[in-house]
């Protein structure tokens, strides 16, 4: 379910990072390197693979609707290209992703079939995020979606080291994969 508000009071973001890109193909990995930047910038990498997945849904869902999806499109087509914005805010225990785009036309989740290759996109953010909504922006929309901040993991102690905990597969490689498998229930 989608909310038609706003996602935060401004009074409440800490940082924010904004980056507008033409809504061609490329915006989608350069969305990815412009986060994990801004990511690695506020100290938030431990969230970094969710908010990585979340928003390239997100970018492909405001470029496939707006822009060009060819994989090289002509000079002509780039100059009539209309922009994408990706916006990154930092809350006190969460994010909030924005991706706003030119078209009126509010997101829409709906069931992909067993063998389709798209479709599962909205159903990603939905579950890895704690809300997401959309809302209208000038003659156009923002989608959203709020995911939690986690806690570093804890540090133990062997011999007087301390050393990290090993790595593991984070909330996003667990819900991709349910998805992907036909596993999700919720869905």
């Amino acid at each position: 379910m989608t909310r038609q508000e706003v996602p935060y009071q401004p009074e409440h973001v800490r940082f924010v990072d904004q980056l507008s890109l033409t809504a061609a193909q490329s915006a989608v990995s350069t969305s990815r390197h412009f986060l994990r930047f801004a990511l690695s910038k506020w100290h938030a990498a431990l969230i970094e693979d969710d908010v990585l997945l979340v928003a390239s849904e997100l970018v492909t869902n405001a470029v496939t609707i707006t822009g060009v999806v060819a994989e090289k499109p002509t000079w002509g087509e780039l100059e009539r290209l209309d922009l994408v914005h990706v916006r990154l805010v930092g809350l006190r225990d969460s994010v909030v992703i924005e991706v706003w785009d030119v078209s009126s036309e509010p997101p829409v989740l709906r069931r992909a079939e067993d063998d389709a290759e798209d479709g599962r996109g909205l159903f990603l953010v939905r579950q890895l995020a704690r809300r997401w909504g959309s809302f209208r922006a000038g003659s156009g929309k923002a989608v959203w979606a709020e995911l939690g901040v986690r806690p570093p993991l804890p540090r133990r102690q062997e011999s007087g080291l301390s050393t990290a905990r090993p790595a593991v597969a984070g909330p996003a490689a667990v819900v991709l994969g349910r998805v992907l498998a036909g596993l999700d229930t919720a869905l």
